[in-house]
């Protein structure tokens, strides 16, 4: 009896079987994704500045023997390894995009156990194991009925607003069976679900004509430090759960000169839509009244939105993934995406979002993965891969 031919139980029993051969298949063929890895990370790739480490990955793809491998509109490389029936999809994706610009020096050093550098866990060693894919399922002989999609897409971090995912998702007529999100970390994130949330950019700035000798007169850093003081008065409930996070705040260039203006990134995350849309409209209207308490401008730009979103909890292709993951030695930590899952979902296919390995300082300039978890990390990747091929994870 073929694996085919087993039930939905026998089969997925087969495949956890299977894992721990494939840790050591993963261990022995390390150098298929890990020399990607650093290829990939020690180029500058900042969010709208992805250009050079998507071509990279386009070589890969044609090198790896993809068909009709492509940079499409928005920056997207992606290509497609058919497999011997193709009737259907599956999406494998990897954001391209870094925190860190060509301003910071993009050099990888590899240990025996770890590599270190910018943005190696987000996402240089997530794109790498889609891009080695091909060669590596080659070498452990690993064969699929349906096609593996595999994207490296642009424009996901920031004020991106997902627009690179949302637009090969949008424009791609092929059905999907389901959509797998690779991060670099952390190992043992389940993310079934997307987060509302709401990206906001203060801007405040002094008129030309600014009465610097009224009652509360000040530059641009008091009043930016005084209106984020009443926008933390806005409540924030616990249920349904919600954040906001002040990002970044800008303002002034010397010692002895006020500014004249500033800005503050901030975000909303929300399990509950209408908490978003609530608290979206009380930074407004903050923004009105201490504009007209002080006589400076202050407006809040929308820069990202986005909805709740998500598969159950019950879904076979969660309730497969978790399996996977306790027999690789994985505890799942379920958190909610403020990713490219979202698009995947909101698109209409069901997605998760994995991590694959342990990382040390994320988004700081030594950030670092351990590679002794990753071939863990990349074998549940692979089995899920292999259960939905199997339609283990039709709902």
């Amino acid at each position: 009896m073929t694996i085919e031919t087993m039930t939905k139980d026998a089969a997925l029993e087969s495949l956890l079987k299977d894992i721990p051969s494939l840790i050591e298949g993963l261990r022995e063929n390390r150098e298929t994704y890990l020399t990607d890895a650093v290829l990939l990370g020690e180029i500058p790739s900042p969010t709208f500045g992805e250009e050079d480490r998507v071509r990279l990955a386009l070589d890969r793809f044609r090198e790896n023997g993809l068909d009709d491998p492509e940079i499409d509109d928005l920056g997207n490389a992606s290509g497609i390894l058919p497999g011997t029936e193709g009737s259907a999809s599956v999406l494998v994706m990897a954001h391209a995009d870094s925190v860190f610009g060509s301003d910071v020096r993009h050099v990888l050093n590899v240990g025996s156990d770890y590599i270190t550098g910018p943005g190696i866990a987000d996402n240089a060693i997530g794109m790498a194991a889609v891009v080695g894919l091909p060669n590596l399922l080659d070498k452990l002989g690993i064969h699929f009925k349906d096609d593996l999609l595999l994207l490296i897409n642009t424009k996901s971090l920031g004020v991106a607003n997902l627009e690179g995912s949302r637009g090969f998702l949008e424009t791609k007529q092929r059905p999907i069976r389901a959509g797998i999100c690779v991060e670099g970390a952390e190992q043992g994130r389940l993310s079934y679900s997307g987060l509302g949330a709401l990206r906001g950019q203060i801007s405040l700035k002094l008129p030309g004509n600014y009465d610097w000798n009224r009652f509360g007169a000040a530059g641009a850093i008091s009043h930016l430090t005084r209106f984020v003081s009443q926008v933390m008065e806005i409540p924030v409930p616990k249920e349904p759960k919600t954040k906001m996070v002040f990002g970044a705040m800008h303002s002034g260039s010397s010692f002895n000169t006020s500014p004249r203006s500033g800005s503050l990134s901030f975000e909303i995350s929300s399990e509950g839509d209408e908490v978003v849309d609530e608290m979206e409209t009380q930074v407004n209207e903050l923004c009105e009244q201490y504009s007209m308490e002080t006589g400076i401008q202050v407006e809040m730009e929308v820069v990202a939105k986005r909805k709740n979103c998500g598969i159950p909890f019950t879904h076979p292709l969660v309730k497969t993934t978790r399996s996977i993951m306790s027999e690789a030695g994985v505890t799942p930590a379920v958190d909610p995406s403020t990713g490219d899952l979202n698009s995947i979902i909101l698109a209409g296919h069901p997605g998760v979002t994995l991590g694959l390995t342990s990382a040390e300082n994320v988004r700081e300039a030594n950030e670092t993965i351990k590679l002794e978890p990753l071939y863990s990390g990349m074998a549940q990747m692979i089995t899920l891969l292999r259960a939905i091929d199997l339609g283990l994870c039709e709902s």
